[in-house]
């Protein structure tokens, strides 16, 4: 029970979590026409980039926190943490209400819910992880879709807004406020949690100890820059396609990121299957194969005049496939007195090069198409995971975690 109710604990925490990133992402062309009016393309992914660029940070601290003192405590901190800040983002004055100032604290809001969000991936995926000793797979792919149910609520939220009339003078709030959410029900989390069995059973580690078994670090972050580059130049970089490119009003490109994310809920769920068994290795540079032809469908189809609406389904299975593998994967490539730090930073710390990916394509989207861009930077994270895959062992079956 203890187990389930841990698990489960860290699924929810981690769901509110990428609620909190699907705002961002979601209202990324409405915050870029109260907050940063003058800086167009730009204006709507930084607050993108400010919160992703962050996270190597929190991910680090809370991880060698959560290593150091236990992954509970550290779980309910940052869930408390970016509950506040998704909080006063919901009430703080535009541009046109305080000029200058609103920018300024709207960065530093991100920067902050960075920080916790970092922090969570490291108590929330390694508890969820330590607790479960079969079928790791499919649960790494059920916790990781955790991301996109996030996602889909946030959408569901801003599909139902979006038409209103008042959806740009203050409904975009109410997707912020209702975010707040998860401080209410922090207190429940708590009390239902437990530290996990294997973190129980071992000595504490020093720092130095923590930083000792750190050793496959270099490997997994190359792993995780490929898929968060394929990510940022993929499902989070759609919004700002589909809004500010291709000029769709929110009613329209609202529903097609329902879709797409919604769609990637069973596509991490069977990778996590399969992964269980025919490995994490294989099936990560599988779905990595996968996902560029997919990408490669929406961002040239859509030019040939492909049906959008197929194109955003196909995408959003396929780019979807390679996450599924990444709890269980970063999990059973470190020892247990690292696993937090190791798995946090490796899942955050990629977010120093793949965090611009908005702004690489951005860069691009000067001398070429939009669409060409992001395929271009989407191809370049493919290649780089598929090469850091090969360059590590498979886990499956093969770590301090308990038998498969």
């Amino acid at each position: 029970m203890t187990d389930k109710a841990n698990y489960l604990g860290a699924y929810f925490s981690w769901v509110m979590d990428s609620y909190d990133l699907g705002a961002v992402v979601i209202t990324a062309s409405v915050l870029e026409k109260l907050f940063y009016p003058a800086l167009g393309l730009l204006g709507a992914v930084l607050p993108i980039v400010f919160t992703v660029i962050s996270r190597p940070l929190g991910g680090f601290l809370f991880g060698l926190f959560s290593d150091l003192r236990g992954r509970k405590i550290m779980l309910i901190f940052t869930v408390l943490g970016y509950s506040a800040t998704i909080g006063i983002t919901g009430i703080l004055p535009t541009y046109y209400q305080i000029g200058i100032l609103a920018p300024v604290i709207l960065s530093l809001l991100r920067i902050f819910q960075g920080i916790f969000i970092g922090g969570d991936v490291s108590s929330s995926f390694t508890l969820a992880m330590e607790s479960v000793s079969t079928r790791r797979g499919l649960f790494s792919g059920i916790m990781q879709s955790g991301t996109l149910v996030g996602f889909v609520l946030v959408d569901l939220l801003f599909t139902l807004l979006a038409p209103k009339p008042f959806f740009t003078s203050y409904g975009w709030r109410i997707i912020f406020l209702t975010g707040m959410i998860p401080a209410a029900l922090a207190v429940i989390i708590r009390f239902k949690m437990s530290e996990s069995r294997i973190y129980m059973k071992v000595e504490k580690p020093k720092t130095r100890d923590v930083i000792y078994g750190l050793k496959p670090l270099i490997q997994t972050i190359f792993v995780m820059i490929g898929f968060w580059i394929m990510i940022y130049a993929g499902p989070q970089f759609v919004p700002v396609l589909l809004g500010t490119i291709m000029k769709l009003p929110p009613s329209v490109y609202g529903p097609l990121t329902l879709y797409m994310n919604l769609i990637g809920i069973p596509s991490m769920i069977i990778s996590g299957f399969i992964a269980d068994k025919i490995g994490r290795k294989f099936m990560g540079i599988l779905g990595v194969i996968v996902s560029l032809v997919t990408a490669s469908i929406l961002y040239l189809g859509v030019i040939q005049g492909f049906p959008l609406l197929y194109a955003i389904l196909l995408f959003g299975f396929g780019v979807n496939l390679p996450s599924g593998i990444t709890p269980a994967y970063l999990s059973e490539r470190f020892r247990t007195i690292s696993r937090a730090t190791g798995v946090g930073f490796s899942y955050n710390g990629a977010f120093i090069v793949a965090g611009f990916s908005s702004i690489y394509i951005s860069l691009l989207s000067k001398t070429l198409s939009p669409y060409i861009s992001a395929l271009i930077v989407f191809s370049i994270g493919s290649v780089i995971s598929i090469i850091a895959l090969l360059m590590g062992p498979e886990t499956l079956r093969q770590s301090e975690l308990t038998a498969e």
